[in-house]
């Protein structure tokens, strides 16, 4: 697939030298993660493998977040083809949000997670599925969905955490700041708020002085180690086990949740949605 670089609605791609930025753009919404988002971030990944010159890429996000995550209010807003019951809505949604994690973990050059503010639910395991990530000061990552009966779309966090951290964040859906994600391991390094760029660059520009043949060929290897590992099988199983979940709230319960966010907007719902778990 051909993209240009201008017909994005929802991020800002561009290229520095040899090392590219995509950053989510939809500060209004903390950038949470639309059907439109999701297929921009795609088709730019798409376009970074596809330009030989390019030898590492930056993901972040616009106005000090990285993202809150599935855009709820829209998600509670999809529409139900005639024909096509609303699981295979839920399906298709989570299923673009596991598509662009592989994507990353396919890409032939190194994906850089420049993490400011939230990272969220689907944003969090877009934040896993990177090769290395960098925080800002002011970061908070977390997994909620299960204060809200639902799962991740992209289970990564087991792979990257260990078993015992990922149970007690995906079992509770408590969220982390920047120091306790970088103890944990969610991030190779925390930086003040003001230098994440700079140093997100720095390391950017350090792999991309490695001979290009070399980085693939030990990202490849890397990977595999983990595909041996049936690391794209669990995957696989967890969207179906999210999808199950999907029918554990009702439909007046899901209405509910919905009307609170189109109500409250979306960070004031997930800042009151998480007192009673304070």
């Amino acid at each position: 697939m051909t993209t240009d670089a201008n017909n994005f609605e929802t991020i800002d791609f561009s290229i520095s030298g040899n090392i590219a930025v995509i950053t989510m753009s939809r500060p209004q919404h903390l950038n949470a993660i639309s059907e439109q988002l999701t297929k921009d971030v795609w088709n730019a990944l798409d376009l970074v493998d596809s330009n030989k010159n390019i030898r590492a890429v930056i993901l972040t996000g616009a106005n000090n977040n990285f993202s809150a995550g599935a855009d709820l209010k829209e998600t509670f807003d999809l529409p139900t083809p005639i024909g096509e019951e609303p699981s295979e809505v839920w399906r298709n949604h989570l299923e673009s949000l596991l598509r662009v994690s592989m994507k990353m973990w396919n890409l032939r050059v190194p994906v850089i997670a420049a993490v400011d503010g939230y990272a969220l639910g689907g944003a969090a395991d877009w934040v896993l599925s990177a090769d290395v990530a960098i925080a800002s000061d002011k970061a908070i990552f977390g997994e909620p969905e299960i204060r809200f009966g639902a799962a991740p779309g992209t289970l990564m966090m087991p792979w990257v955490l260990g078993i015992r951290k990922a149970k007690e964040l995906l079992f509770t859906g408590d969220s982390v700041d920047a120091e306790e994600g970088y103890r944990i391991g969610v991030y190779n390094k925390v930086v003040p708020q003001v230098d994440l760029m700079k140093e997100s660059f720095k390391l950017a520009e350090k792999m991309a002085n490695i001979p290009p043949s070399a980085l693939k060929i030990t990202k490849v290897t890397i990977n595999k180690i983990y595909e041996m590992m049936n690391i794209k099988e669990s995957l696989d199983y967890n969207l179906e086990a999210a999808i199950s979940m999907f029918f554990l709230n009702s439909e007046k319960q899901t209405s509910a949740i919905g009307s609170k966010i189109k109500d409250e907007g979306l960070k004031s719902f997930l800042s009151n949605a998480n007192k009673e778990f304070d």
